[in-house]
């Protein structure tokens, strides 16, 4: 009977959200290489029961029930798994914000009972469908009938902006289910959905104690913001911007801050009839916005630490007003190299791409990089011409520098492959 009051008490934190209310469009989810670990696990939970895991792995593969997801706001991820809850028939259980936001403090002091008040309303579910089953058909069992019942998304998005008064709910969850039985067997899926490490690098030494995952989903890159941008474009053909020159001014953004933009740059532009009796091309008025900071992004986690480093490097003491100038351009050199330097690592080219780029390298300044890159291997200087040249060719930081020497022998014996079957030799 407590129970019951408990789960009457806190169900105004949380959100049940059956598959056949679900309104989700899978055209509009941006699939992610990432999103496919996702899915696999899901697959693996709601298939192998007891009785199904292959017994050579039984030993390693035990499913809790639980994933960790590092993301950066602003994706689509929980639209992703409102999907897949749907095509499964499972029930989606979400925290309420509207409410979390009335009353901070109840849901803070009551975090664990209230995660555990969805558990127990789960668990409580497969045992009347256990029951009803027992009447109509007694100790016999579906093979083909998943027992996992529910999926609860704990997305701290949820709960971001009130006071936790110090506390790490994350780290709080993680010590109260360390010891706990699986979730599986509780009829329920947990994915814990964090946007910054901070948290996670607190309480790293438990988190395979609770969940069988931590899954970080990288920032969308280059050719995938353009993917986006030109996505919307073929869909809404009469509005007209530059792709190149957006995808430039929105590195770290995610798919919902690409596609909000492009909504509000479209309405601005409207609201002016003399301009868009002219035209439909929008990219100024996307630019302005940007600009302006009439449009605000979600902010990722590796620019606030920018920003707050920054910002501690310019309140410190060491920090005088003698050499105030010189060092806040150095430091900001400094950030700017970081960050365009975490750019070029993170580009993803596809083989095809690469070698491309490797024998355009190879025929125009083979030997000069032949010596570059050995210099990079041994950590020497490099002369002002030779970074200016190797400026031109980024994409070898892809690569360690004995990779980046192999990837561009190869290519060099390609192209002479091609000029000697050409006669050039």
């Amino acid at each position: 009977m407590e129970g019951r009051i408990d789960n009457l008490k806190f169900s105004k934190f949380y959100r049940l959200i059956a598959p056949n209310e679900m309104d989700i469009d899978k055209e509009e989810i941006f699939y992610r290489e990432k999103y496919n670990d996702i899915i696999n696990y899901l697959k693996i939970v709601l298939t192998n029961d007891e009785e199904s895991v292959v017994q050579s792995y039984n030993k390693f593969i035990r499913p809790k029930g639980a994933i960790l997801i590092k993301v950066n706001p602003g994706t689509d991820i929980v639209d992703y798994l409102k999907l897949i809850s749907k095509n499964f028939y499972l029930n989606f259980f979400e925290l309420n914000h509207e409410e979390i936001v009335k009353a901070p403090d109840e849901f803070v002091s009551n975090f664990i009972d209230i995660v555990e008040s969805i558990i127990e309303r789960t668990q409580k579910d497969i045992d009347d469908e256990t029951k009803n089953n027992e009447k109509s058909r007694s100790d016999e069992h579906d093979p083909g009938q998943s027992k996992i019942k529910g999926l609860l998304v704990i997305d701290k998005k949820n709960f971001s902006s009130i006071n936790l008064n110090g506390n790490n709910l994350l780290e709080l969850f993680m010590v109260s289910y360390k010891n706990r039985a699986s979730l599986v067997k509780a009829g329920i899926i947990l994915i814990w959905i964090n946007n910054t490490m901070k948290e996670i690098k607190k309480s790293s030494q438990l988190i395979f104690d609770v969940f069988d995952l931590f899954i970080k989903v990288p920032t969308l890159d280059k050719i995938e913001r353009e993917t986006i941008f030109r996505a919307f474009s073929e869909k809404n053909p009469k509005i007209v911007f530059d792709i190149k020159t957006l995808v430039d001014y929105t590195a770290t953004w995610e798919i919902k801050d690409l596609i909000q933009l492009l909504k509000i740059g479209i309405f601005k532009h409207f609201l002016n009839s003399e301009l868009n009796e002219l035209s439909n091309e929008i990219t100024d008025g996307l630019i302005n916005l940007i600009e302006s900071g009439e449009y605000i992004p979600t902010t990722s986690e590796t620019e606030r630490n920018i920003e707050n480093s920054d910002s501690n490097f310019y309140k410190s003491n060491e920090f005088s007003n003698k050499n105030s100038m010189n060092g806040r351009n150095i430091e900001s050199k400094n950030i700017y190299a970081q960050k365009l330097s975490s750019e070029i690592k993170e580009e993803r080219f596809t083989d095809f791409m690469l070698n491309q780029l490797y024998e355009n390298a190879a025929s125009k300044n083979y030997t000069e990089l032949v010596l570059i890159i050995d210099k990079l291997n041994k950590n020497e200087h490099l002369e002002e011409i030779e970074r200016k040249m190797l400026a031109k060719y980024a994409f070898i930081f892809n690569d360690s520098p004995n990779m980046a020497q192999i990837n561009l022998e190869k290519a060099k014996k390609r192209i002479d492959n091609l000029k000697r079957a050409f006669g050039e030799y």
